[in-house]
């Protein structure tokens, strides 16, 4: 029963659980990307894992923006404009995300000196400023999977600013403010996307994924759609929930649209450099009308559900690097090698999802949650 205990996450039933829903899917559909190349590319578990499985990181995107989104227009609408709103803001998001970023980070770090994947921490350094992938590529050797944080970080730290600027300096009204900062980083950055295209002959499929869809300056404006979201939700609540159903049915058909070009190859280099960021960002925007009104649950799918929204945090920072690429190596090395293939795959599969869902548990329940607390005392 205390092994139990030590596992078991506890969770306030007033959470919104559509919320949930959404952030549980999102990190589930990171973690069956990142397992399913335990299979060959080619086989039939491989496919069928990965076909219907959506861009997670996207849809984190938007669900941070409509978030953070919701908790800047409550912070600066019907409020004095003062610089501490903007400290308290960043303090609170920042013992949210950073502990557990910066221990897993230095784990990382150390392990990678240790292994001699790096031999100087001056090739990292970026990584601990959020400035490793702003402009340029991020490199692999590291951390791979925290390009989607920096592009998090960023946003918390520059939209703020913006929006205070804005209200503070120009006097505009927070209405005005929150709308025009969206509109701008959206156009704004869609267009450096199409201007970093005009200017990049011979684009490979690594080349788009490193430079367009893991950079700072290209996806800022994902999360901005999310804002949207929580603009529309807080301003025009009833046009927000009238058309709630359709919206959800046509959040489906441009969520899964971009895999129409696997089906049928229609779309060209343009679309997946452009334009697919914002497709599936208003997709995942139009599901959250209807499901943001499931604001509670019950049963066992409802508990796990929770829970794994909850831990989804940890999920993300500890399951490609540490998990698959240190934990699973040392495994494979000295345990699962001697396997056969048709025993070894399946093992190392069910050894991933155990290894990352247990640790993040625990990482989440004495190291996460204390930081969480303090926060919650000191500010």
């Amino acid at each position: 029963m205390r092994q139990l205990n030590i596992l078991k996450v506890d969770f306030d039933k007033k959470r919104n659980y559509g919320l949930d829903i959404l952030r549980a899917l999102a990190i589930f559909f990171v973690l069956n990307a990142h397992s399913a190349y335990f299979f060959t590319a080619n086989s039939f578990l491989f496919k069928g894992l990965t076909f219907f499985n959506l861009d997670g990181v996207a849809l984190f995107f938007v669900l941070s923006g409509f978030l953070i989104g919701g908790i800047l227009i409550k912070a600066f609408d019907g409020q004095p404009t003062r610089f501490r709103t903007l400290f308290n803001f960043w303090i609170r998001r920042w013992f949210r995300t950073l502990p557990n970023y910066f221990l897993i980070l230095t784990i990382l770090v150390l392990l990678s000196l240790h292994y001699k994947t790096i031999t100087t921490f001056s090739q990292v350094k970026s990584y601990y400023y959020f400035f490793a992938n702003f402009k340029d590529a991020l490199r692999d050797y590291l951390f791979p999977e925290s390009w989607s944080l920096a592009v998090e970080e960023w946003f918390y730290l520059l939209i703020p600013v913006f929006i205070f600027l804005l209200v503070a300096a120009y006097r505009f009204k927070p209405k005005s403010s929150f709308l025009i900062v969206a509109v701008l980083i959206i156009v704004s950055v869609t267009a450096f996307r199409y201007y970093r295209l005009m200017h990049w002959p011979h684009i490979t499929n690594a080349q788009i994924d490193s430079s367009f869809r893991k950079q700072v300056c290209t996806q800022l404006d994902s999360i901005m759609f999310g804002f949207i979201g929580a603009f529309l939700a807080h301003y025009y609540s009833n046009q927000w929930k009238k058309f709630k159903k359709t919206l959800f049915f046509l959040g489906i058909f441009l969520s899964y649209f971009s895999l129409l070009h696997y089906v049928f190859g229609y779309f060209g280099v343009i679309y997946y450099c452009v334009f697919i960021y914002t497709i599936q960002s208003i997709g995942f925007l139009c599901l959250f009308p209807l499901v943001t009104e499931l604001k509670s649950g019950q049963g066992f799918v409802y508990r796990m559900v929770t829970r794994m929204s909850i831990i989804s945090y940890s999920v993300y920072l500890i399951n490609y690097s540490l998990v698959k690429y240190y934990m699973l190596g040392f495994l494979n090395r000295h345990f699962f090698n001697n396997l056969e293939d048709g025993y070894r795959i399946p093992v190392q599969y069910c050894s991933f999802w155990l290894i990352t869902i247990v640790g993040s548990i625990l990482l989440y329940k004495y190291f996460e949650r204390p930081f969480m607390a303090l926060r919650d005392i000191a500010f």
